[in-house]
């Protein structure tokens, strides 16, 4: 089987986000990176001014097809942030090309608080339901899923609409979906929780709650959305890849917090690294 898997997201210079967090999670868990960058930019989009982006315009088509020609094959793709909507059509026209399975998993980055991102053509979630008929995973925020399946957003959504929104997704073709960002009363036991809604069509859905910190750092869900790839990648189910990649995400924002550093520059992951590859190593021992 390759070891290679295909990432498409944005590639900001500096701050830990976007790609610069799934190419050195990926890369620890021993997978070796195709990286497909959607945009290029000096930093993030949020806390800097004078932001520089460049624009792949037809490389981007270019460099799929280049693969696509030398018949590459990868392993596992994970997708991130489109720069614009052509960009996702040139990605369903390559899925729909290939002959042989490759297991995508969706992050859709593009809304948050219940409306799109300045910048975003109101034509993502359309094409963004299209995009899910090749999920093997989707991980959206509850803005993003209720924009895509067109279920009405607010604040005020709790666990009964999770599995209807779920629901909606699979019916587009998603085996599994991630609901990010939840939240569920009756599981927190006296403390502040946050986490996941876990869901696979037949199938009981489950919650992964972690503690709530009162801070919050760019880049935590490109850290997740990479931690549960690689464990499902490697074999674990859904479930058990968001419950392995929970005490991860815990400790990277507890350094993130301790460590004296711009919080602009997004999530401190790298002193989880050494543990992770380590449990990787163990997880593709126990495979030989």
């Amino acid at each position: 089987m390759s070891n290679q898997v295909l990432v498409i997201n944005d590639l900001p210079g500096v701050a830990k986000v976007a790609g610069m967090s799934n190419l050195p999670i990926l890369e620890a868990a021993q997978f070796e990176v195709g990286l497909l960058p959607t945009l290029i930019l000096s930093t993030h989009t949020l806390g800097y001014p004078g932001l520089i982006k460049h624009y792949l315009n037809e490389a981007f088509d270019d460099i799929l097809n280049h693969w696509y020609d030398m018949n590459v094959q990868f392993r596992g793709c994970l997708t991130g942030y489109f720069a614009d909507s052509k960009q996702i059509d040139t990605v369903i026209d390559y899925l729909e090309k290939i002959e042989y399975d490759l297991p995508v998993v969706i992050d859709p980055i593009m809304a948050d608080f219940g409306k799109l991102y300045a910048g975003f053509s109101e034509d993502f979630p359309e094409k963004f339901r299209k995009l899910v008929k090749y999920a093997d995973v989707i991980v959206p925020n509850l803005t993003e899923a209720c924009l895509i399946t067109d279920y009405p957003y607010s604040e005020d959504l709790t666990p009964e609409d999770y599995p209807k929104i779920s629901q909606r997704l699979v019916d587009l073709g998603a085996k599994h979906v991630v609901l990010t960002g939840v939240s569920n009363e009756e599981l927190a036991q006296d403390e502040e929780t946050i986490g996941y809604y876990v869901y696979t069509a037949d199938q009981e859905p489950q919650f992964v709650m972690h503690h709530k910190f009162d801070t919050w750092f760019k880049g935590i869900g490109d850290l997740s959305v990479s931690l549960i790839a690689a464990y499902h990648w490697l074999g674990d189910s859904v479930l058990e890849a968001v419950k392995k990649s929970t005490p991860y995400m815990e400790k990277a924002i507890q350094h993130s917090m301790t460590v004296q550093r711009d919080q602009k520059l997004g999530i401190y992951f790298e002193p989880i690294i050494p543990e992770f590859a380590n449990e990787i190593q163990a997880l593709r021992d126990s495979h030989k």
